[in-house]
This record gives structure tokens, sequence and C-alpha cells, in this order.
């Protein structure tokens, strides 16, 4: 396992999904520090410039950096940082993408929400390393500013127009309306209210997980689909993060009992080392992302009681069959593939997010305890 992890470690730091400085610009913006979504091999290029996924990478530089006390984490993770700080508009949001290279555009205009809550995470881990105010101050104007969106009963909007600053939510799919895995911004906004003692950031965690519960079934399912019996697992284990975090925190165990339901359900419907993608009524797609199978395993590790060791091996080893091998070239060597879509393809780029989540859960796998809550990514 530790050479699993070192080779995770070195495809993030070294293959170059993480942009160098000067190397890449948009509109005149130098995007050094940013993280990119993934590598796509067929085309031998890498996708789009994710904010959302460059708030993860600061957290989880955070995190090797507090485990491994390597100043290269610190080195990366400032370059991130002062990305972030370049590209904060006045209100305080960030764009959801920067496409550097003419195509396709996956991602819509509109700001998310939920976004922002990595970032403000991210920035605040970051300004814990530096003793930087700089970076605390920019994820305070981002949380200042979703702020407004919070409704009176705990539910945040999801889409807001970059042009008007309107809310765009719609039903289209999980991530485009209020729901339980917003819970997840309550990492960013506690750890804000730790190092800044402001009460509305931490009331404003407090707001989004109770909401949350309004949104769980009794057998501990998420409900993701505003009214339908659906679920997207992904998000389902946002908000169980969320509400673990907000739980060990603020010593909640209403907040800590919900989380380990929601891991339990999960993991009741593990299959052959697989966590189903979504249930509709009752029917499971287990067409796996890798992703859902390692926030689940960190889920586990968690709640150690919750599920059998069987399953959790089993888990555990179809994560590691997605990591490309030492050999391979260096753009994916040590990465971890996203999986497959919903119909059963395979979506075998390397990706960014999925290796970082692969790679904490090695981490835990190993050493098990978590120094600071707040380095959850």
């Amino acid at each position: 396992m530790e050479n699993n992890i070192k080779n995770a470690i070195n495809w993030f730091l070294y293959s170059g999904i993480q942009n160098k400085p000067s190397t890449q610009s948009y509109n005149g913006m130098d995007m050094g520090g940013s993280f990119n979504a993934w590598f796509d091999s067929n085309k031998k290029e890498y996708s789009y410039v994710y904010p959302e996924i460059s708030g993860y990478a600061l957290t989880l530089l955070a995190y090797l950096y507090s485990e491994r006390e390597e100043e290269i984490f610190l080195e990366k993770a400032i370059q991130t940082g002062n990305w972030f700080l370049n590209i904060q508009s006045k209100e305080g949001s960030f764009p959801v993408a920067f496409y550097l290279k003419q195509g396709i555009q996956h991602k819509p205009e509109e700001y998310y929400t939920f976004d922002m809550g990595m970032a403000i995470n991210g920035l605040a881990n970051l300004s814990r390393m530096t003793n930087k105010e700089e970076y605390l101050l920019c994820a305070q104007n981002t949380a200042d500013w979703i702020l407004k969106f919070l409704r009176t009963n705990g539910s945040i909007a999801a889409q807001i127009s970059k042009f008007d600053g309107l809310i765009k939510d719609n039903d289209k799919t999980w991530s485009t309306q209020s729901g339980a895995f917003h819970a997840k911004l309550a990492i960013g906004l506690l750890n804000l209210f730790d190092c800044t003692g402001l009460e509305k950031y931490k009331n404003a965690a407090i707001n989004l997980c109770e909401y949350a519960l309004t949104c769980q079934k009794i057998t501990g399912q998420f409900l993701t689909y505003g009214d339908l019996d659906g679920t997207n697992l992904h998000p389902h284990c946002y908000a169980a993060e969320g509400l673990l975090v907000a739980g060990l925190y603020l010593k909640n165990n209403i907040f800590l009992d919900a989380a380990q339901k929601a891991t339990q359900w999960m993991a009741e419907n593990i299959k052959d080392g697989l966590i189903p993608r979504h249930k509709l009524g009752e029917v499971y797609n287990y067409n796996e992302r890798a992703d859902i199978l390692s926030q689940g395993y960190r889920l586990l590790m968690f709640f150690p009681s919750t599920g059998n060791v069987e399953n959790r091996e089993a888990l555990l080893k179809k994560i590691v069959s997605y990591q490309h091998p030492e050999n391979y070239p260096r753009e994916v060597a040590g990465g971890f593939r996203f999986g497959k879509l919903s119909n059963g393809n395979a979506a075998d780029h390397t990706n960014a997010w999925v290796t970082m989540f692969a790679l904490q859960a090695m981490i835990l796998h190993k050493n098990k305890p978590l120094k600071n809550i707040f380095h959850l990514i």
C-alpha cells in the first residue's frame, strides 16, 4: 500500500495535473497553481481548469504536509492559493471552470455554491499552514458571498448567475438544486469559525446540516433528486462527510448519528466490492465511479463497526485496481481512472479528484486517524 500511496503522490505533484506558473493563461490571467480536472489519454491533453478541484487540492496538500512535513507540499499549496487570490471576483466568487483550449464546454457559466465551499476550506487550511491573513480573508470573502443565498429553512441555492446574481436552480440533476450534499459546506464554514471566532459561520454550518437531516430517510439514505425517491451516492457521501465533520467538531451526536446511518445504508448496498453509483426507486446502478468507492471507504474508516471486514477489503481492492502502474507515461503513472459512465462504458481519463479521494482513503487505511478533521477532502 505504501508504494500505491507514493505513486499517487508523485502523480499529484509531478504529472502536470497542476499547471506550473507562467505556462498557461486565460484572458491574460496566469493559470499557474491551478489544477485541471483530468488528463485524457486519447486526446493527449488536460481538460478544463477546475476551481472546485483546486480547493480540494489545497486541503490535500495541507493534509500531506501535516502527515509528511515535506516543503514541496507547502510550495505547491502556496501556488494554488495565490491563483485563487488572482481569480477571485470583487464579490468573492470564483468561476466554475476555465477552458484553456477551444472546444465543447462541459460546465455552465453559473457559479456553484458547493464549489465555493471547497475553495473556502482549502484556503482556510492554507492560512493555517502559512499564517498569512490574505488567504483567510479570501476564504471569508467567498463565505460571506455564499451566505447571501442561505435560506431560512437551512437550504442554500445551488447555482447563481454570473451575469445578474440571480438564483438559477433547476431540477436537471442533483448538483443544480438545493440538497443534503450542501452539508459539506459546513466543513469550510466551521474551519473559518475556528479561525475567526465569527458565529455567523458556525450558525450557517449548523443550518445546512439541519436541513440535510430533512432529506434523509429513516434507512439512512439521503434523497438527492428533490421529491423523487432517488439517490446519487456521490452527493449522498458528501452529505455524510459534512455531517461527520460537523458532528465531531461541534460534539453533536445527532449529526454523527445521521452520518453513521448514511454510511450503514451505503455499506448494506455494497456488492462485489462495488458501491452503487445511484438508486432510483428500487433499481440500483452498479456501474462504478472510483470517487464514490473512495468516499465510501473513507466513511467506513470513521465508522469501523459499520459494514463488514469482507466488504471493506473488497472495496479497497477495487479502488486500488483503478490506479495506473508507475511505469506508465508521466501524465498518468500513479493516477486513478474515473471508472464508468452510467451506461457502463469506461471513462478512463486519469482524474484529479478521484486520485485525491483514493489517496486519502489509502493513507487512512494505513494510518487510520485524521489529525485535523478539516483535512477531510
